[in-house]
């Protein structure tokens, strides 16, 4: 592995440290607790260990290695993680002032980003699916329909994956966006396993997309906050390059970019025999399955139990901490650092919880909010002046602020649009679960008339 070979050449010839960061290789805390190995990775930009913000040696070598795996032209390494990623491609792509169509169930990164740049968003809203109340992907035919009525976009932005794994048509979208001559966008964050296994879906970049941003922490054996971004056109480097070092980190961990060449060595060489072994485990759970197979989504609203309510037993009773929950589901991320052990205490957890029976409640089901463009965009309101007033309150004012239920950080507010009577009900409701971000004393973010 060329990253982590160049730092064990590195630790061999060093004697003295007289450089960044100031533990010493680890130095200060030899003889403590926090004595650990891995911190003389842990070094900073000296001769031999390359550039992170203009890589030529080992991790310009490691980063080929990862677009040949991704099957793209150049690959990026992010060590801030997929916002990071998110944020370079629309600094990238497009100069301010530019109209996009925009997916509403993105992350708030993605709103930062039209903030940043300044650009004019058209918003475009993920079908639902009724039975389970999630959103279910964007289709086609829907980016279509926009692309007739705002034929003045630069590109499309969309999230597939979405949190749930459930997945948007990719392919036919990159198709609509290329004969129009503008790109396609994808926030990948939750799919950076698809490529390792053909039992899995195939990844944005695959489809066409001409860049895509993964985050390796969500699905791979990664520490948080490494990602991935990918592009598909190798004229673009050099811009996406100086659009990244905008953003992200001028003191990169090195730690951090060993765990990603380690990660993605491991993809791989093990990837189909880890994700085989993984969907065997998860065969009984079949049933709960999305269209990402690695994503679990529980429901037991059929015995009267809420999500919140089975994800409070999962995690008192048996131990089992979910990523999130909702009125209705559990959503459970697995991956190939599951045991099987794990599938045995999740099985009893199951069992234990479709054994009580209760009078079923009628289950809130996630709203479609305001699709197009809306009255301001989104750096305007940001900066105008505002006012915080309750929700019941805030039915045809003009948000100047992200709500975004977290997780998964999806808005359900945002900047410069009008305030719809059930985006009202739906943050009244996030408040009383205690899910709302973006609120203050159980007040919203609002401009002021």
């Amino acid at each position: 592995m060329y990253i982590s070979d160049s730092l064990k050449k590195h630790i061999k010839t060093e004697k003295a440290s007289f450089h960044m960061p100031g533990h010493k290789g680890g130095a200060a805390f030899f003889g403590t607790p926090f004595e650990n190995e891995l911190l003389s990775f842990d070094v900073t930009e000296v001769g031999g260990t390359d550039c992170l913000a203009s890589p030529k040696e080992a991790i310009a070598q490691s980063e080929q290695k990862a677009a040949k795996l991704y099957g793209a032209k150049s690959a990026f390494y992010l060590v801030n993680g997929s916002t990071c990623g998110i944020l370079s491609m629309f600094f990238a792509f497009f100069k301010e002032g530019d109209s996009v169509i925009v997916d509403r169930s993105c992350h708030i990164s993605a709103v930062n980003a039209l903030v940043l740049c300044g650009l004019n968003p058209v918003y475009v809203s993920q079908n639902i699916d009724e039975k389970r109340g999630v959103p279910s992907g964007i289709t086609a035919d829907k980016i279509k329909k926009m692309l007739e009525e705002y034929p003045d976009v630069k590109g499309v932005f969309i999230t597939s994956p979405n949190y749930y794994g459930m997945m948007s048509e990719v392919e036919k979208i990159a198709e609509l966006a290329h004969e129009k001559g503008i790109v396609l966008l994808v926030d990948e964050a939750h799919g950076a396993h698809f490529p390792f296994s053909n039992r899995l879906p195939k990844s944005a970049i695959s489809m066409g997309a001409d860049a895509a941003v993964v985050s390796l922490h969500k699905s791979l054996p990664c520490p948080n906050q490494t990602a991935l971004l990918l592009i598909n056109d190798e004229k673009m480097a050099e811009k996406m390059q100086k659009a990244i070092n905008v953003f992200q980190t001028t003191s990169p961990s090195y730690m951090l970019l060993v765990y990603i060449e380690a990660a993605l060595d491991m993809a791989e060489k093990q990837g189909k025999e880890l994700t085989d072994r993984l969907l065997k485990y998860l065969k009984p759970f079949s049933r709960y399955q999305t269209e990402d197979p690695f994503k679990l989504l529980l429901t037991f609203s059929q015995n009267g139990i809420t999500g919140y309510e089975a994800e409070k037993i999962l995690k008192e009773k048996f131990g089992i901490y979910a990523e999130l929950c909702d009125n209705k589901n559990v959503l459970l991320m697995t991956s190939w650092g599951n045991s099987f052990q794990d599938f045995e205490l999740l099985a009893m957890a199951i069992n234990h919880i479709k054994d009580i029976k209760k009078e079923p409640k009628e289950s809130k089901i996630t709203t479609e909010f305001n699709e197009g463009k809306p009255e301001l965009s989104p750096k305007i309101a940001l900066n105008s002046e505002c006012e915080w007033i309750l929700p019941k309150d805030s039915v045809g004012r003009i948000a100047a602020a992200s709500v975004t239920a977290f997780p998964p950080c999806i808005p359900v507010l945002l900047p410069g649009e009008k305030i719809s009577k059930k985006q009202a009900d739906e943050v009244e409701y996030m408040i009383l679960q205690k899910t709302a971000e973006g609120i203050r004393d159980g007040k919203i973010c609002v401009i002021k008339e």
